[in-house]
């Protein structure tokens, strides 16, 4: 277990703290096929990109900045890549924990019974592609959506109120998987915000 102090080198993330944990061959769970996991990882990591700062702006994270990958690859010389995806997905997490309600699953928990957690534990992140250009509009971000979901998510939207976004989602369709369902229809409706004005998606079981 690797512990950073972030202060100690320079600002990357809003999360001081971070635990590495051990990779680990992955093997499919009931829930989630490999390729339903990767796409889940690519989503969460797409969208952390598009929150950092230098992209959209929409929580305080500098994970994937050149000031970032500068400290990483002295912090981290074996595997910056992997820090700074590391670093991204705990700072969105704890960003969706801090603003949504208590009980509200994003897509960064997707599960009341952190089922997506289980699932993901031991999944690779270095294999998983994260775009190398800040993303700086909507539109740039509804075209990573597009190659990565191949088409548009339907939702309703509940309301909007501090908290973020609450939508309700329909039905996947038969035999798909819920949690992967579930993630791609929050991902898309981070479309609703705009640069330095997230809208959080979270639905309510």
């Amino acid at each position: 277990m690797i512990h950073i102090l972030i202060a100690s080198y320079g600002h990357i993330c809003a999360y001081p703290r971070f635990h590495f944990k051990p990779m680990h061959e992955h093997t499919a769970t009931d829930d989630l096929a490999p390729d339903e996991i990767r796409l889940i990882l690519g989503l969460r990591l797409l969208i952390a990109r598009a929150a950092n700062q230098g992209s959209l702006a929409w929580w305080d994270d500098e994970s994937f900045t050149q000031h970032a990958g500068f400290l990483l690859e002295r912090i981290f010389p074996t595997a910056p890549p992997l820090a700074a995806r590391s670093l991204a997905l705990t700072a969105a997490s704890a960003r969706h924990q801090a603003a949504c309600p208590e009980k509200a699953l994003h897509l960064y928990r997707l599960d009341a019974d952190n089922r997506d957690r289980l699932a993901l534990r031991f999944a690779p992140l270095l294999p998983i592609p994260v775009p190398k250009e800040p993303i700086t509009t909507v539109n740039d971000l509804r075209q990573h959506l597009v190659a990565l979901t191949r088409e548009p998510m339907g939702y309703t939207v509940v309301r909007r109120n501090a908290h973020g976004l609450q939508i309700e989602i329909p039905p996947g369709p038969p035999g798909s998987s819920p949690l992967a369902h579930r993630a791609q229809t929050l991902a898309w409706a981070y479309l609703e915000g705009g640069p330095g004005e997230p809208a959080l998606p979270y639905c309510l079981e």
